[in-house]
C-alpha cells in the first residue's frame, strides 16, 4: 500500500510529469485536504486526504482522467496536474479576484451596512448567479457527470459585484452516477434527502436537490425547510428538516406559517419561479425524479433577470410591474420612478398567420411576451432572445443614447450581429439595420430580426428622449 504524506508550508510537491511546486501558504483545511499557494501566483495545489472507501491509486486514476478529459464547461475549474507519490492531490489554476458565494448569502461580521444586499450585486445579480450555476449544472449532466458536492465555497463569484461569472472548484467529487459508491455525498445543508437516510450513490436527481437548495437560498436568504421553529428549536430539528421530514416553509401544511429570516418570497421569487421551488420542495422530497431539471431553472431564472428594473434613487433592483404603464416602485427603498425602457419578445409562428382577430387577440392574451428591460446595468441585449436558444451566451445588440439637436438623449440599439434587422418605423429612416447601424427606440415601434422572432419597444419617454 502506498504511504500518504501531508506536506507542510515550504515543501516541494511533484506532478506525475515531474514539475515541482514549492508549496507557500496553506489556504484552507477541510474534511478532505487542504489548499496551498505555490510559489506561481497563478497556481494552487490541493493536497487530498486519503480515501476512505477506495485504494489511493483508484482516486489518482480518476483525478488523472479528469485532467485528459475534454470537458465543454467553462465554469468549472479541473486539475491541471496530479500529484504523484507520496502526496494524493492536484495542480489546479487560481481563480483571481474571487470570493466565495457564502460572501453573497451572509453579510460578513463586520458589515453592518444595511444595504449589504444591493452593494453585493442586489436580485438581479444573484438571479444571474442562480442562472450560470444551473449552466453549468446542466453541462456537467450533459457529460454525464455528477457534482456531487455543490456548498458555498466550491462556488466562487468575482469580488466585482457588477459581473456575474462563477467558477466551480473541487472536480474531485465528480463521478459518474450509479457506478460506484461516493467518499463524499455533499455538503451538510444540500445533501439530498434520500442520500442522508438510505443511498451513498448521488446521481443527477441528487444534483438536482442542491442546485435547488443552493438557488432558493441564494435568492431567498434561507434554507427551504429552516422555518422558524427549526431555527428557534433543538438541533434535531435541523437534521429532522435536512431529511426532507417537515414541510416546505412556504407549503400551506407548514405548521410554523412563518419563517422570519430571509426575504419576502414575492420580493425575490416570480411566479414561475415559486412553482419551481414547489416543485422541487414537496413532490421533489419523495421523487427525486420529480425536482426540476437544470434546464427549467435557467429558463425561469434568466426569464426572472431580464424582468428585473434598476432603482435610480438606491439602484437596487426589482421586479418590472406586471400592469403595463404602472410606475415602478422600488421593492428595497419604496422609491417610485419612471418605468425603464423594455422589449417585449415574441417567438416566430408561422401558423399565426391562419388564425383570424379574435384567435390571434387570444393567442396574444394567454401567452405573454417575454420582456427585458433596459437601463444602465443591463445594456447588453442577449443572443438568446433572438435565435431562441437558452444556452446562448453570446450578445446581439447595444443599448446607449446619443444627443439629438435639442441635447435630448434618444435611445437607441446597436447591432452587433452580422444579421440585417427590419422594423416598422414609418419616419425618414432606413428600415434595414446592418452591422453598427443604431436602432431608435420609439414608442410601439416593432424589429423584426432574421430568425422570425420580433420585438416590441415600449419607451415611456415616447419619442426615446427624457
Amino acid at each position: 500500500m502506498v504511504k500518504f504524506s501531508f506536506p507542510k508550508p515550504g515543501e516541494i510537491v511533484r506532478d506525475l510529469e515531474g514539475r515541482r511546486y514549492r508549496l507557500i501558504e496553506q489556504l484552507n483545511e477541510g474534511r478532505q485536504g487542504a489548499v496551498f499557494t505555490t510559489e506561481d501566483a497563478s497556481i494552487l495545489v490541493k493536497v487530498c486526504r486519503p480515501p476512505q472507501s477506495r485504494h489511493i491509486d483508484e482516486t489518482r486514476k480518476q483525478l488523472h482522467l479528469l485532467t485528459r478529459r475534454k470537458l465543454d464547461i467553462g465554469s468549472l475549474v479541473l486539475p491541471r496536474a496530479v500529484l504523484n507519490e507520496p502526496h494524493l492531490g492536484y495542480v489546479m489554476d487560481r481563480v483571481q479576484d474571487s470570493i466565495p458565494l457564502s460572501n453573497l448569502v451572509y453579510p460578513h461580521p463586520r458589515d453592518r451596512n444595511p444595504n449589504w444586499h444591493i452593494l453585493t450585486g442586489g436580485l438581479r445579480r444573484r438571479l444571474r448567479i442562480c442562472a450560470e450555476l444551473a449552466r453549468a449544472f446542466e453541462q456537467i449532466h450533459r457529460n454525464g457527470l455528477c457534482y456531487v458536492d455543490l456548498s458555498w465555497q466550491n462556488v466562487l463569484v468575482p469580488s466585482d459585484p457588477t459581473t456575474t461569472s462563477i467558477k466551480l472548484i473541487d472536480p474531485d467529487n465528480l463521478i459518474i452516477p450509479g457506478t460506484s459508491l461516493a467518499e463524499v455525498i455533499g455538503t451538510e445543508q444540500f445533501i439530498a434527502p434520500e442520500l442522508l437516510k438510505e443511498s451513498r450513490f448521488p446521481n443527477h436527481a441528487s444534483d438536482r436537490w442542491s442546485l435547488a437548495v443552493a438557488i432558493f437560498y441564494l435568492l431567498v436568504l434561507n434554507h427551504p425547510f429552516f422555518s422558524d421553529e427549526v431555527i428557534n428549536g433543538e438541533p434535531e430539528l435541523e437534521e429532522i428538516a435536512l431529511r426532507g421530514e417537515l414541510p416546505f416553509i412556504y407549503s400551506k401544511d407548514n405548521y410554523s406559517k412563518s419563517s422570519s429570516p430571509g426575504l419576502l418570497r414575492g420580493k425575490v421569487l416570480t411566479p414561475r419561479l415559486q412553482k419551481l421551488c414547489i416543485q422541487a420542495f414537496e413532490p421533489g422530497v419523495l421523487d427525486p425524479w420529480a425536482r426540476p431539471s437544470p434546464e427549467e431553472w435557467l429558463s425561469a431564472l434568466e426569464e426572472a433577470a431580464d424582468r428585473t428594473a434598476l432603482c435610480p434613487k438606491c439602484n437596487a433592483t426589482s421586479y418590472l410591474p406586471d400592469i403595463r404603464g404602472a410606475s415602478l416602485v422600488c421593492d428595497w427603498c419604496g422609491e417610485k420612478s419612471d418605468r425603464p425602457i423594455e422589449l417585449g419578445f415574441f417567438d416566430s409562428d408561422p401558423s399565426i398567420d391562419d388564425l383570424d382577430e379574435d384567435e390571434i387577440r387570444e393567442l396574444k392574451r394567454v401567452k405573454k411576451p417575454h420582456r427585458f428591460v433596459l437601463d444602465k446595468g443591463q445594456r447588453m441585449l442577449p443572443q438568446r432572445l433572438v435565435n431562441g436558444d437558452i444556452e446562448a451566451t453570446g450578445y446581439v445588440a447595444q443599448f446607449g443614447f446619443k444627443l439629438n439637436s435639442s441635447g435630448d438623449k434618444i435611445y437607441g440599439l446597436k447591432n452587433l450581429s452580422k444579421d440585417v434587422w427590419k422594423t416598422n418605423n414609418d419616419r425618414e429612416r432606413p428600415e434595414t439595420y446592418t452591422k453598427g447601424e443604431t436602432v431608435c427606440l420609439f414608442d410601439q415601434m416593432v424589429i423584426y430580426f432574421s430568425s422570425g422572432v420580433r420585438a416590441k419597444v415600449r419607451n415611456p419617454f415616447r419619442r426615446g428622449k427624457l
